[in-house]
């Protein structure tokens, strides 16, 4: 999805070099997919179908639903990644927003 999104595969590379060392990129306090996320409250995973890390939430939300959280995963067709920051012009980022809206206030009514 690199040829979509304006998150690129060497971006990603370039950034992760300049957080931390690659010897430390499995670390899970660098990359919480490689965490025990047993015990995590319910997840709200919502992603583009056109983003560049659609694979990295549907490996992240696998590894949480096989560590017991309840995970909601949202797959938004033709979206970028962090579509939500174009809500003012864009209904699906207003659309994807009131959803979290509505998962936080179902989850917090418990």
């Amino acid at each position: 999805n690199s040829h979509y999104d304006f998150v690129t595969r060497i971006g990603l590379r370039s950034m992760a070099k300049r957080f931390a060392p690659a010897s430390e990129h499995r670390n899970p306090l660098v990359s919480p997919i490689h965490a025990d996320m047993t015990g995590l409250p319910p997840l709200l995973i919502q992603v583009g179908a056109a983003e560049t890390l659609l694979d990295d939430n549907l490996q992240c939300a696998e590894a949480a639903r096989s560590a017991g959280v309840d995970v909601k995963l949202e797959v938004w067709p033709d979206m970028i990644h962090a579509w939500h920051v174009f809500a003012p012009m864009l209904e699906e980022g207003r659309s994807a927003i009131r959803r979290i809206g509505e998962f936080v206030k179902h989850r917090t009514a418990e």
